[in-house]
Parts: structure tokens; C-alpha cells; sequence
């Protein structure tokens, strides 16, 4: 999915929204995997996990996500591990009714702000 940047007063905003794959710890945990623009340090996040009504292999019933929810337990910030350098997001989540795998399709919106790289840090007085 795409993501959007924009810089304002120094600082740079990403944000974006993508499907949360089923991570290998089965099918009640997802993760996404992000490449971002380079951050000058470690940018403060914000972040919304979601299911819609479609299952993720795409079987046409209305009953598929009765309740399913997912919350965060893992944000990683790679600095300059992303594609080409540039900065990696990686969220790891857990379904709340622990160990009940889920065919939920599972997305995250995410929110990261901070100085973009190469913008000299503000010192105080």
C-alpha cells in the first residue's frame, strides 16, 4: 500500500497503512514490514491495528471475522536497514484471544514523526 511523507517546521511525518501478514508464530500472530525515509534518531510512533470483514484466503463469507482483534506486542525500528538504506518499521502483533488462530485479514496504520536525516539536531540553551 502507498505511504505519505510530509515535512513541517523541521520535522518529517509518515504515515501509511498495510496488510499484516500471518507471522511464523502462527496463525494469531501478523507482522508488517515497512521501509521508511531516514530518520535523524529513533521517530515516535502511532499505531492502529484493524480487521475488515474478508478473510485472507479470500473465502465469501459474512462470518469471518466475528470479534477478531489484534494488539501490538513488537515495534522495531531499524535505522538504514530498509530498502536501499533507508529506515525499517516492523510490527509484530498478537491476537487477543491468545493462541486461537484467526483467517482475519489484519491491517496497520501507522503515524512515525521526527527530524529527517541530515537536519542538524536542535540544541538548547
Amino acid at each position: 500500500m502507498s505511504q505519505r511523507f510530509v515535512e513541517f517546521n523541521g520535522m518529517l511525518i509518515v504515515s501509511g497503512t498495510d496488510v499484516m501478514r500471518a507471522h511464523e508464530g502462527g496463525g494469531h500472530t501478523r507482522e508488517m514490514d515497512v521501509t521508511m525515509p531516514k530518520f535523524a534518531s529513533t521517530p515516535d510512533f502511532t499505531l492502529t491495528i484493524f480487521s475488515d470483514d474478508h478473510r485472507d484466503d479470500d473465502q465469501d463469507t459474512e462470518t469471518d471475522n466475528s470479534g477478531t482483534s489484534f494488539a501490538p506486542w513488537a515495534i522495531q525500528y531499524l535505522a538504514l536497514d530498509g530498502v536501499g538504506g533507508d529506515d525499517r518499521l516492523v510490527i509484530s502483533a498478537a491476537s487477543t484471544n491468545h493462541g486461537v488462530s484467526s483467517k482475519a485479514r489484519v491491517f496497520c496504520s501507522y503515524i512515525a514523526i521526527g527530524e529527517p536525516s541530515g537536519v542538524p539536531e536542535t540544541v538548547a540553551d
